[in-house]
């Protein structure tokens, strides 16, 4: 892991672990984003990018209601100032025999993050 993981990271993976909304939607800007092939496919947004607390609730309610556990095994962080890249393994429902590579890059302001975005392999 290259470095220390930066407290937003750590308050990223917990919230979406938690499954929670409203913790998820707290974490981001009033007009922060998140964009995602899985957003696209599971919210029929085109572009896939949420835009506002409003949508990335609702992204995150519907998670909650499919899944029983999402986990995020970080397997390295790269980090400088207000920006983070976080390489993890995504486990779904506990199943780590189906775990997927994701990585993330965060950018965040003050205790916001400002833009996600998402990318599966």
């Amino acid at each position: 892991m290259a470095g220390k993981i930066p407290d937003m990271v750590l308050r990223w993976q917990a919230a979406w672990t938690s499954l929670d909304a409203d913790r998820v939607a707290a974490l981001y800007a009033e007009d922060g984003t998140h964009m995602s092939a899985v957003v696209a496919e599971r919210m029929g947004i085109v572009d896939g990018t949420l835009k506002g607390r409003a949508e990335i609730r609702a992204y995150a309610a519907a998670a909650r209601a499919r899944l029983k556990s999402f986990r995020a095994d970080i397997i390295s962080t790269i980090a400088e100032d207000g920006r983070a890249s976080i390489e993890y393994w995504r486990v779904l429902d506990g199943d780590d025999t189906a775990r997927s590579r994701v990585v993330e890059i965060l950018e965040w302001r003050k205790d916001e993050i400002t833009a996600c975005r998402v990318f599966h392999f």
